[in-house]
């Protein structure tokens, strides 16, 4: 099916439109320039029939051969037909000397005006399809209306001139009617292009080709409409890129742990090996490599979910001392082990309104990874306190720091400041993503002040679920 363009439409729409008001206009400057015209020719042949009547009233009225010849004379120096009714309204005498006409009874409202003692005009057309215009003034015998004088006179000069105009703005008519088309198109492919941009970079993106710009012209509806499109293909590009680099961020961690799997499994598959020291050893290995293997799964689908914002969050209020005891429970061991010492610092009777679960994780998230990257010796503290309607947690530790060209990444998908320690000690990069994302699901902050050598400050802030309300 053939689809007209917007722009034709547009223009069609505009000159149809400028068609009707100049048509329009036409008519009405026409009726007026008649109604004009006829006043004026009114006002003319009324003030001949009332000289015809002052002057040749009681001549008229004897309706004698000097009545006609009197009649005669006007009309032949006026150029109309002289009429002269009695009281009942039967022509007594007629310029032109028409005896059909005599005696007959004349109908006409302006005659029955006249013999009411008003003046009146009017435009008859006649059976020959000519315009005329009658004139009836009353004949007054000492101050009585005694019967009338009708003037009849041709209008086909006024409707000459009045059709030379009529020609005259028609073929104006057309060649505005001409300009107006192109205008028109012109001006609707002004209008349009616009449209015709943002269709054509609609098109490019469904195409896949996200990065598009569009020229912003204006402020209007469809500058806004630009910029939002802008906007969209920004965010759209950017969410492509992340798509992708998140694949094969991802491809690139599941990789190395599956490899790892691979080779230790045909390593013993392809040996003679018998001593089962050996073999519990690799064995050891493969379940290690099956755990980070796990936890990156695990994180991978931690950080999807809390990346579908239409996914609610249900938030009930908790007791905070009961949920750190609860973290540091299951990160003492590893504190153990590292030989560094875990403190805890808060505020009695502190309750607040958060996600259990996502709380949780991430506090785990960050003294995990504090501990994995404090020297033995060293301590990780975590303080958690409110005021005016802010809890505020901070996880420090006396670890080996973070470089200051890493900070700016820090909170990124399979970042690592230094990837050879981190595999070492079992991160997966998605911690303090996971940590991040779930702090913007809360409506709170996360922010890191860190230096190489000095240690690391985590601190997250919590608002009061009514202040987003």
């Amino acid at each position: 099916m053939n689809r007209l363009a917007i722009r034709w439409k547009l223009a069609g729409a505009y000159f149809i439109l400028i068609v009707v008001i100049i048509s329009t206009a036409n008519l009405f400057l026409l009726r007026v320039l008649e109604r004009q015209y006829l006043q004026e020719r009114e006002t003319t042949w009324l003030t001949n029939a009332n000289i015809v009547a002052t002057s040749a009233g009681a001549t008229l009225l004897r309706t004698d051969r000097n009545a006609y010849h009197a009649a005669r004379d006007f009309g032949s120096r006026m150029g109309s037909r002289v009429l002269v009714v009695d009281l009942n309204g039967r022509v007594v005498v007629d310029s032109f000397g028409e005896g059909w006409l005599e005696g007959r009874l004349l109908e006409h409202v302006e005659v029955q005006a006249a013999l009411s003692g008003s003046s009146q005009t009017g435009v008859h057309t006649l059976d020959a399809g000519e315009r005329v215009l009658y004139t009836a003034v009353p004949l007054l015998e000492e101050k009585r209306v005694a019967g009338a004088v009708m003037l009849v006179s041709g209008l086909d000069d006024v409707y000459g001139q009045l059709g030379q105009i009529r020609s005259q703005m028609t073929t104006a008519s057309l060649l505005s009617g001409i300009l107006a088309g192109l205008l028109s198109m012109l001006l609707a492919g002004f209008l349009t292009r616009p449209v015709k941009e943002l269709t054509d970079g609609v098109r490019q993106v469904a195409r896949g080709h996200l990065e598009q710009r569009i020229p912003v012209r204006g402020g209007d509806e469809l500058g806004r409409l630009a910029e939002s499109f802008n906007e969209m293909s920004t965010r759209l590009a950017d969410a492509d890129r992340t798509r992708r680099r998140f694949l094969a961020d991802a491809s690139h961690e599941l990789k190395s742990p599956l490899s790892s799997i691979k080779a230790l499994a045909q390593s013993l598959t392809d040996s003679n090996e018998q001593d089962p020291v050996v073999y519990r050893e690799y064995l050891g290995d493969i379940n290690t490599e099956a755990d980070r293997l796990a936890r990156i799964v695990d994180n991978m689908l931690q950080l999807t979910r809390l990346e579908e914002d239409e996914v609610s969050l249900t938030r009930t209020e908790e007791d905070m001392r009961g949920l750190v005891e609860h973290v540091t429970v299951l990160v003492a061991p590893l504190a153990r082990q590292a030989d560094v010492t875990l403190r805890v610092e808060m505020e009695p009777g502190l309750r607040w309104i958060i996600n259990r679960d996502l709380v949780t994780r991430v506090l785990f998230n960050l003294l995990d990874n504090a501990l994995r990257h404090t020297p033995a010796g060293g301590s990780v503290t975590l303080e958690a306190a409110a005021e005016k309607n802010i809890m505020t947690i901070r996880v420090s530790d006396t670890g080996e720091g973070i470089a200051a060209r890493d900070l700016p990444h820090i909170f990124d998908r399979f970042y690592r400041a230094d990837r050879a320690r981190s595999r070492t000690t079992g991160g997966t990069g998605l911690g303090l993503a996971i940590v991040r994302r779930a702090m913007l699901r809360h409506g709170g902050t996360v922010s890191i002040n860190s230096r190489p050598g000095g240690g690391t400050v985590f601190e997250l802030t919590f608002p009061h679920p009514e202040n987003n309300l």
